[in-house]
C-alpha cells in the first residue's frame, strides 16, 4: 500500500509541478479531438423504372440531335440548290418567252415570204396569159399550186381554202376561156395583196 500512496503522491506532485511550471516534465496539452470524417449520405437506391426512364430520355435526346444533324446536312445543300435553280429559272423564263415570240415572228415571216412569192408567180402567170405562152402558164400554175399547199395561216384559218378555190377558178378559166382568165388572176392577186397587208 505504501507503493500506491507513493505513486499517488508522485502523481499529484507532478501535476502540481506541471501547473506551476516547475519540474522536468513538459506540460501536457490536450490534443484536439479529431472528429471522425462525416460520411456522405448514401444516395437512395433508384428503382429500375427510373433508370430505364433516364436511359430512354437520353436515347430520345440523342435521336433528336441526330435527326437535326441529318436534317441540316440534307436541307442546307438542297436549299442552296433550290435557290440556284430558282435563280436560273427566273433567268430562263424571259428567254423562253422571247424564244416563243421569235418562233411566232419567224413563222409569220416565212408565211409572208411565201405570200410574196405567190404574188410574184401570179404576176408572171398573168404575163404568160397575155403573151399566150402555154408552157409558162403551166409552169406558173404548178408553182402557185405547190406554194398554196405550203401556206399555213393559223391567224386566218379559212383563207387558204378561199385562195385554193380562187386558184381552181383560174385553172378552169384558162382551159375554157384563156382571154377571160386575166380577171380571175387579178382577183386572186388582190386576195394575196390583202393577205400580205394583214400579215404585216
Amino acid at each position: 500500500m505504501k507503493l500506491r500512496e507513493d505513486k499517488t503522491s508522485a502523481d499529484t506532485s507532478s501535476t502540481s509541478a506541471a501547473q506551476n511550471g516547475s519540474g522536468t516534465t513538459p506540460p501536457q496539452t490536450e490534443a484536439p479531438k479529431a472528429e471522425a470524417p462525416k460520411t456522405a449520405p448514401k444516395p437512395k437506391n433508384k428503382s429500375g423504372f427510373q433508370v430505364v426512364l433516364k436511359q430512354i430520355g437520353l436515347a430520345l435526346l440523342f435521336l433528336v440531335i441526330g435527326m437535326l444533324a441529318i436534317l441540316l446536312a440534307l436541307y442546307l445543300p438542297a436549299s442552296k440548290d433550290l435557290k440556284t435553280a430558282q435563280t436560273e429559272l427566273a433567268r430562263l423564263v424571259p428567254m423562253e418567252t422571247q424564244y416563243v415570240e421569235l418562233q411566232i415572228s419567224n413563222a409569220n415571216t416565212v408565211q409572208q415570204a411565201l405570200v410574196y412569192k405567190l404574188m410574184s408567180e401570179t404576176i408572171l402567170l398573168k404575163d404568160a396569159l397575155v403573151n399566150g405562152d402555154s408552157n409558162k402558164e403551166t409552169q406558173y400554175l404548178t408553182y402557185i399550186e405547190e406554194d398554196l399547199n405550203q401556206l399555213d395561216l393559223s391567224l386566218f384559218p379559212d383563207l387558204p381554202t378561199s385562195l385554193t378555190s380562187q386558184f381552181e377558178k383560174i385553172k378552169t378559166s384558162i382551159k375554157s376561156n384563156p382571154t377571160g382568165a386575166g380577171s380571175e388572176v387579178d382577183k386572186f392577186y388582190n386576195s394575196l395583196l390583202t393577205l400580205s397587208d394583214n400579215l404585216q
